[in-house]
């Protein structure tokens, strides 16, 4: 069974939240350069993913040859 793919989700806000907390409080390059680039890295990552999810929803979203078109219906 197959559910509807969501464009954020609880998972999406808990990052948002550590990102946040991490810029605000983490983030050193002068004394802790490594761990910095780490956090970068890994919030780019997540970034990325959740823009290319987002992407892929629209272009299901708009192709109503796509599988999961007519699943999709229920969320708007």
């Amino acid at each position: 069974m197959n559910r509807p793919l969501k464009r954020w989700n609880i998972l999406d806000t808990i990052n948002a939240t550590l990102l946040i907390v991490v810029i605000l409080y983490f983030i050193d390059f002068k004394n802790n350069a490594m761990v910095s680039w780490i956090f970068v890295i890994v919030f780019a990552f997540w970034a990325i993913t959740l823009i290319a999810r987002n992407i892929m929803i629209t272009r299901m979203k708009n192709d109503p040859n796509h599988p999961m078109h007519t699943q999709d219906k229920s969320q708007e």
